[in-house]
This record gives structure tokens, sequence and C-alpha cells, in this order.
């Protein structure tokens, strides 16, 4: 009779384990958590065994187990067959916890590059055009296109498996005297196929809609520097930030960069 009064309702478990009483329910629809009576008005009753089965159950989800797991842990698997289900979880974890450093990596990077694109388009008169410090950057192509070519979804199925976490990486247009334009990225792990010396580059950012912008921009870019005096060596860059296209979901982010050998000119 003790026990019949030592119970507690749905929305009092819910409230007690912190949790919706639709996941008590769900529970109990899979078969791993059954109420200690209905009682005759239909109220699903609970006690301390219950309360004990739940707070397991919310344990193993936590560990990220799915319901049928956590049904085999709580029925029939011993302790010896536990063990390794822990561990697995543990891994999984761990490599949770490493996708959630990189992601925490990108805001960072997504949030210092659109506050340097700010500060300098507030501190250049009349553009974006500034001479900036680059230290050496090492590349490694990814792949190669002609001039007049547009990249287009085809070529990224292509060479989709040469390049991981794409949409987070800066890939560097180099146009090349060839009327070729090669595609690079500072990918660790590859061997470097060009690298970009220390020293000053006249930089250009700009968020453009269509690849006609981007041919007038260029020629209003060594338009700039013959007007200010720069002597512009090596290839012309353009680095594509398509990340920096969230804060402008209808634009794309570029920057176009040409080393400088006499950034002092006026």
């Amino acid at each position: 009779m003790n026990e019949m009064k030592d119970v507690i309702t749905i929305s009092e478990l819910a409230k007690l384990m912190q949790v919706s009483v639709h996941q008590i329910r769900y529970f109990e629809e899979k078969g791993v958590l059954h109420p200690a009576f209905t009682g005759e008005n239909q109220y699903r009753m609970y006690g301390m065994n219950e309360v004990y089965r739940l707070a397991h159950i919310l344990l193993l989800r936590k560990m990220g187990l799915s319901v049928q797991v956590i049904q085999d842990c709580l029925s029939h698997l011993t302790a010896e067959q536990i063990m390794p289900i822990f561990r697995q979880a543990l891994t999984d974890t761990e490599a949770e916890i490493r996708r959630l450093r990189d992601t925490k990596h990108f805001i960072e990077k997504l949030l210092e590059k659109k506050e340097s694109i700010s500060q300098k388009s507030i501190q250049t008169e009349g553009g974006a055009y500034s001479i900036i410090h680059r230290d050496e950057v090492s590349l490694s192509l990814w792949f190669e296109m002609q001039d007049a070519e547009s990249l287009g979804a085809q070529r990224l199925v292509e060479h989709r498996g040469n390049i991981s976490n794409l949409f987070e990486a800066d890939i560097h247009y180099v146009y090349n005297d060839s009327g070729t334009i090669g595609l690079y990225t500072q990918e660790e792990n590859r061997q470097s196929d060009l690298i970009l010396p220390t020293g000053s580059y006249l930089s250009c950012t700009l968020f453009v809609q269509n690849e006609e912008r981007i041919a007038k921009t260029i020629q209003e870019f060594y338009a700039y520097a013959e007007e200010k005096g720069y002597l512009c060596s090596g290839p012309l860059i353009m680095v594509e930030k398509s990340y920096l296209s969230l804060f402008t979901p209808d634009q794309l982010h570029y920057e176009l960069l040409s080393y400088v050998s006499n950034p002092e000119a006026e």
C-alpha cells in the first residue's frame, strides 16, 4: 500500500528529471520505460524504480546511444559487453569535441576577417584599395583552368576529393601569363606548389554578383596601381573567401592582390 502512495505522475516525473512529457512518452513507445502502474483515472504513475530507470536512459542518451542500444544495455548485456559500447561512445565524443573546436576556430576566423575588411574600408578614402603586409604563404595547386573559362559545379564535382572543407578555405586564383588560372589552397600535409613571398601587396576587396564585375575590377586595379606609381610584379592573385558571403548572401567576396616592390610610391 505504501508503494502505491509513493508514486508521482508523468508531469511530476518530467519536472523532476528536467525533460518533457513528450520525451518520457517516446521512451515508453520504444519500450525502454514503463510506468509502475496506470491508475483508475488512466494516469501513468511512477515510483523510484522508474526514476532510476529514466536516469539511466538519459545518461545513455547523453552518450549518444540509440534507443535500441539503450534497450540492450538495460536489459540483457553484461558489464563486459557494455564496456566496448562506452569506449566507442568516448571515441565519438572526442571526435565531436574536435568538430566543435574546428567550428569555433571557423567562427573566430569569420569574425576576424569581417572586422579586418570593415577597418580597411574605413581607413581607405575613395575605395577599398590599400597596401598591406603579408607573410609568406605556401600554396598547393588544386587544379588549373583557362582564363576565359568559368568555374562551374561540374568542375567542383570532378575535383571534390582534393580539398577538405572547401567552402571554409581561401581559394587563390593565380593568373598566369600563359592564359591559364591556377586554383590554389593552403592545405596542410600537401606539397607546396607556389610560394607567395613576404612583402607588401596592393589589395582591393570587392563583393560581386557576376564575373563581368570581376573583369572590370581587375582593369581598375591595374589602372589604380599605375596612377599611384606602384610597380606590380608577379602574378595577379584573386582570393575567393566565399564564407564571408554569409554576411552578404547575394554576393561573393574576393580580394585582389599583387606584390609591389615600391609600396612608398605616391
